[in-house]
């Protein structure tokens, strides 16, 4: 179940879906109790239109950017795209045999694609890279991410959405006894 989750999280942080297989998604893990009844709600009273814009602006770069989803413009001091965390998780990544190629020349340190690459590594039976990635390299960022993402999204879905999700990676890594390594987090305040 968590390989799932981890799949469907990482889905909707990281590839632009229509509203119908947006709102299956949000179903299927408010059905595993990992999203609120209210996210799905909140999903349902968008539009498409809406939707698809408010991916663009918070994952894509589309127009300013209230919320960046990646690792190194808040663990950089230089707050940059391809910043030292980022040279140091594509580093893990290789050691572990992962070379990603989206297609795109984007970081690998995108929220939604951290969490692909954790499912990945569970398939694969490397349980403690996924545990590394989580402790290491995600989470050390993700949840100011996420506590940003949750007061500056424009609109209900996307701040319910980071709330639930704060809320199971925080579960999660509790249950897995992950220890969260501490970094100096960057924001323009």
């Amino acid at each position: 179940m968590i390989i799932h989750t981890l799949k469907i999280l990482g889905t909707l942080f990281y590839h632009q879906r229509g509203k119908a297989e947006s709102v299956e998604l949000v179903r299927s893990l408010v059905t595993e109790n990992v999203l609120q009844t209210e996210t799905l709600h909140a999903l349902t009273s968008l539009t498409d239109e809406q939707l698809e814009h408010d991916f663009s602006v918070l994952f894509e770069g589309m127009g300013s950017m209230p919320v960046p989803p990646w690792g190194s413009v808040y663990l950089d001091k230089e707050q940059v795209l391809f910043g030292d965390s980022n040279t140091q998780y594509r580093l893990f990544l290789q050691q572990h045999g992962i070379e990603l190629d989206s297609g795109q020349r984007e970081p690998e340190d995108q929220f939604g694609l951290m969490l692909l690459a954790c499912a990945y590594f569970l398939e694969q039976d490397q349980t403690q890279a996924a545990c590394e990635l989580l402790g290491e390299h995600l989470m050390p960022w993700g949840s100011t991410y996420l506590e940003q993402l949750r007061e500056k999204a424009p609109n209900p879905f996307y701040q319910r959405l980071a709330a639930d999700v704060s809320k199971w990676l925080n579960a999660l890594i509790q249950q897995q006894h992950i220890e969260v390594v501490k970094k100096k987090i960057y924001l323009d305040e």
